[in-house]
């Protein structure tokens, strides 16, 4: 492989300057791989002004913009003006490839940031890439994200070098494998050694990428940069990569579907003890991944092992038993029926064999059902604790609002849960209520009762209360999937990461009895997790500051029917400073899609989705200091943002939509001095004058407001405790879509607080900015719809783009656009 030579250019890339100078070779400078396993192969030694041509192995380009790609004295070039993508595709055969390439950047960019992309299974619009980020402090990050159907996600991200310097040239490597799960590996590093891969994450669900498609390299500026950039490549090579998880994993994975009415049949795992499918054999290439001197663990494995690859332990609790502190453990594909620890003091790295399927499983086979006229009954061992509350042993809260279970759903709070061939069975207090689809428990007889007949059926029940407790600072946890466990809801979650700096990524955690992960510690990190079907919440976090949770998936949740309140949904964030949800689902709870409680300072809420909960889309209450920005909140049973008692929150380019208020702003008689109202975060000085839970200061511009009939108005302000005015809430609004689907319907396009007065109530938008002089620059739109099935603005919204308030640096650098632009609801993703 030759030398990378990068050349000086000109900032318009019009003419290759005829000066050069040579980098250090690149590592891996050996012979290429024989030419029977190369797809592609691209030295950049022709000569172009305009375009890349063709490779000398593989598909001729096709390039965006011929005008900005040239190929000169052995280096490619690639134009990028600000706020522009530009790429060259080349068609693949296979869908396993691994790709590789040297890059430089041209110029640090002025402002924003500039990107060099690698894509594979590249189609019209869904692809797996690789980018490296350069930004104007000289910030170096390699991110890998997924794009599918236009929505692209940020899957994870590296820091390469904190100060990097325009024309040093880097390695980029990048490999997508597998089909049903697939496996996403990154790497950047200049120098002669390649690192370990920087970046791995598998794809799990129904959203995956798993055929072939093309190669697609090109960078991108931000727009908020003044001056155009490029890069320059060379040594570029694509390569057939073999799937590394060749053995189905064990068990097969449930369908990643919501549990509607049943779930998918899952195959049923044999108990401990009895054979499994062999453990895939080890591959050389996932070897040089993982960190030396990890310890290995099997189904295959053996009590007394070393721990090595070849000879791995048989469970992963002996291997935290074994492990130092600072080792890694990795997990071969199958179940493990375990309730691990990672003990205070004793930092541990959690994660799974490359490519392979890894469930930690709280659930087993249950058999010896006799028939009788009161159901199909077996001995049953276990004794759940039922606690309704946080507190152990208490009773339910009496107080209105504060109780978790309803008449309606009295045995929400009991834990024991019971699959028939996959589909979840309903437990009952009283034989006398038993019917098919329906299970009792009575601890004093020791028995399990079913009312469907288990006859050549798999049934399985949890039997483990608790997953995995996380314990010692700095530990992480990745690929290790967990199901079917039964926390109480004092245990606070299947998964409890409860100290500093724990990270938990790239996995599942499903059908839990009530939360699936709870943080409570600071700078935490949840990435790419999926929760769903959890019994009452998906994840709680307190007294978590610094926490990030990017990528996750928050489904189905609250699946026993807890009350909205005090608890219950996708995801809730109390007692915490400084917080980040980003690239975010959380869709079809039960309860609130995203809740916001109880002195949370300093919270950065972008790019997610919260649609089809049941409660309100985002519940922002008694707290302070918010940027929600770039969110699409559509088609939740409450309201779509409810911001109650908060303060100095910015509310930018979001799309809201649906049957409710869309915006209710609400202040009530709770008060951040007032000792004696719960929701204080006890750890701040008492009374905490970042947090006088009063509603000031809030901004709300570039929203499409989308009431689609119901709530009585598409944005409120109200004062229930009748003290303040609109006016000395400041509350400023502009540069809005009102929608609503008649003249009627809802009644008012605007209430507006008048202290101890009956608020105003304005039918039109128009009446509304006579009367308040407020959004003035904003416009209502009487239509059946103003969002297509993407959510994104029809031409009755987004042909008044103009109307638009410019968008203001401080929140176009957190959702990733340019400053100064135009636009109305949420960006296109």
């Amino acid at each position: 492989m030759k030398t990378f030579r990068r050349l000086a250019v000109s900032t318009t890339l019009g003419a290759l300057l005829a000066t050069s100078f040579h980098l250090a070779p690149m590592p891996n400078s050996a012979a290429p791989a024989s030419a029977a396993t190369n797809l592609l192969v691209d030295s950049m030694d022709s000569a172009l002004t305009s375009g890349w041509g063709s490779p000398e192995i593989g598909s001729v380009y096709s390039v965006n913009a011929a005008s900005r790609f040239s190929k000169s004295q052995g280096i490619g070039a690639v134009k990028i003006l600000p706020g522009k993508n530009s790429y060259a595709t080349s068609t693949l055969k296979e869908s396993d490839v691994a790709a590789k390439v040297d890059v430089s950047f041209d110029s640090i960019p002025q402002s924003g940031s500039v990107y060099a992309h690698v894509a594979l299974r590249h189609s019209v619009d869904s692809r797996y890439e690789t980018s490296l980020r350069l930004t104007s402090t000289g910030k170096l990050t390699l991110e890998v994200s997924k794009t599918i159907a236009g929505k692209k996600t940020v899957i994870d991200s590296h820091l390469v070098a904190s100060k990097a310097t325009a024309g040093q040239a880097y390695r980029v490597e990048f490999t997508v494998t597998g089909s049903h799960s697939p496996v996403l590996k990154a790497r950047a590093y200049s120098g002669s050694s390649a690192p370990q891969w920087q970046i791995m994450n598998t794809q799990a669900g129904s959203a995956v990428l798993s055929k072939a498609g093309a190669l697609r390299l090109g960078g991108y500026l931000s727009a908020a940069a003044t001056k155009s950039t490029g890069i320059h490549v060379d040594n570029l090579q694509v390569s057939a990569a073999s799937e590394l998880n060749t053995a189905k994993p064990q068990p097969l994975e449930p369908d990643d579907q919501p549990l509607a009415n049943a779930e998918p049949l899952e195959v049923d795992l044999p108990p401990l003890g009895q054979p499994q499918s062999p453990t895939p054999a080890p591959t050389p290439e996932a070897e040089q991944q993982l960190p030396a001197g990890a310890l290995y663990v099997s189904t295959q494995g053996a009590s007394n092992a070393t721990g090595t690859v070849k000879a791995p332990l048989r469970s992963i609790g002996e291997a935290i038993a074994k492990a130092k502190s600072g080792q890694s453990i990795v997990v071969r594909a199958g179940s493990y029926h375990e309730s691990l620890t990672v003990p205070a003091g004793k930092k541990l790295h959690l994660r799974n064999y490359p490519g392979e399927k890894v469930w930690l499983d709280g659930s087993s086979a249950v058999t010896g059902f006799t028939s009788s006229s009161t159901g199909y009954s077996t001995a049953w061992k276990y004794d759940f604790d039922s606690s309704p509350t946080y507190t152990r042993g208490a009773n339910d809260n009496k107080e209105e609002a504060w109780g978790f279970v309803s008449d309606s759903h009295p045995m929400a709070a009991h834990p024991e849960q019971v699959w028939v061939d996959g589909a979840r069975l309903k437990q009952v207090k009283s034989l006398s209520s038993l019917e098919a689809g329906t299970f009792h428990v009575d601890k004093a007889a020791n028995k399990l009762t079913l009312g469907s007949n288990p006859a050549g059926k798999s049934v399985r029940a949890s039997t483990l209360v608790k997953a995995l407790s996380i314990r010692a600072d700095g530990s992480s946890v990745d690929g290790i999937n967990i199901r079917k466990f039964a926390p109480s809801v004092p245990d606070m979650g299947a998964v409890t990461a409860e100290k500093p700096g724990i990270t938990v990524k790239n996995l599942t955690v499903e059908d839990s009895a009530t939360t699936g992960i709870n943080v409570s510690a600071v700078n935490n990190q949840i990435s790419n997790v999926n929760i769903k079907r959890s019994g009452m919440l998906g994840m709680n976090a307190v007294y978590s500051d610094g926490l990030k949770v990017n990528a996750l998936n928050a489904s189905s949740n609250n699946m026993e029917r807890f009350n909205s309140s005090p608890v219950s949904g996708g995801l809730k964030i109390t007692r915490s400073r400084n917080i980040a949800v980003t690239n975010s689902t959380m869709a079809n709870n039960n309860g609130p899609g995203l809740w916001i409680d109880e002195s949370v300072y300093n919270s950065k809420i972008l790019n997610n989705d919260m649609t089809d909960n049941t409660g309100h889309g985002l519940s922002l209450e008694i707290s302070a200091k918010a940027v929600v920005a770039n969110n699409r909140i559509i088609n939740n049973g409450g309201n779509g943002i409810k911001l109650n008692n908060s303060s100095d929150v910015d509310i930018w380019n979001n799309t809201i939509s649906g049957k409710n208020r869309v915006l209710n702003i609400v202040q009530d008689k709770r008060r951040g001095a007032n000792k004696s109202d719960p929701g204080h975060d006890p750890r701040q000085a008492f009374p905490d004058a970042t947090m006088p839970w009063i509603i000031k200061n809030v901004t709300v511009k570039n929203n499409v407001l989308s009431n689609t009939g119901g709530g009585n108005a598409i944005v409120a302000i109200e004062d229930y405790s009748r003290q303040l005015t609109a006016e000395q809430m400041k509350i400023s609004l502009d540069s809005n879509a009102y929608h609503r689907t008649g003249s009627t319907n809802p009644n008012w396009s605007a209430v507006w607080s008048n202290a101890a007065a009956n608020p105003s109530v304005y039918t039109t938008l128009s009446d509304f900015q006579k009367a308040e002089k407020q959004d003035l620059s904003s416009f209502e739109v009487t239509a059946p719809t103003v969002l297509n099935g993407s959510y994104q603005p029809t031409s009755a919204v987004s042909g008044k783009a103009s109307k638009a308030t410019a968008l203001p640096s401080s929140v176009a650098s957190l959702i990733r656009q340019s400053a100064g632009s135009k636009h109305l609801g949420a960006f296109p993703r």
